[in-house]
């Protein structure tokens, strides 16, 4: 019971998240992006083919690595907003593997690493007001795994509002 309660509530805090975003960021809002799930350690966004089509017929590339920059950033963001406070978070480097093209609606799932890494970056953040992490990030359709994302994100404290 307590179990579903939390799930319910960091799905909650996701959907909220992506409401602001799909308010401030007009690019996401046309891909029409939508949470899949969140359990507060693994982030799934979703986005429908059709608004994020090439003239291929396939997924636009551009959609594929925005969706998976994204995914990154909210994980993020729910993790230091969780676990540190008010932070700013953006992608530092990327690295794209495009495996296989995706040819119908897709995912981005972005899973925190490891717990010690988790805990130098909050140390790193509280500490000094900013740290980096890599996160890998795996965008999928019905068929299979097609692309993998290893992005490096830098946090930092956002200042206090005035």
């Amino acid at each position: 019971m307590s179990g579903d309660f939390l799930a319910d509530a960091e799905k909650l805090a996701a959907e909220a998240l992506v409401s602001r975003i799909r308010d401030e960021i007009p690019l996401t809002r046309a891909m029409e992006l939508g949470v899949d799930y969140f359990n507060g350690h693994e982030l799934a966004l979703r986005v429908p083919l059709g608004p994020n089509i090439n003239d291929k017929h396939t997924a636009f590339a551009g959609s594929i690595t925005s969706l998976g920059c994204i995914t990154g950033w909210c994980l993020l963001t729910l993790w230091a907003e969780r676990e540190v406070g008010a932070c700013q978070v953006a992608i530092y480097d990327a690295h794209f593997a495009f495996k296989k093209p995706l040819r119908g609606d897709f995912t981005a799932t972005a899973m925190l690493p490891a717990e010690e890494h988790c805990k130098t970056l909050k140390y790193a953040v509280t500490r000094r007001g900013k740290g980096k992490i890599t996160l890998k990030i795996v965008l999928a359709d019905a068929d299979g795994v097609a692309v993998v994302l290893n992005g490096t994100y830098a946090v930092w404290q956002s200042p206090p509002s005035a």
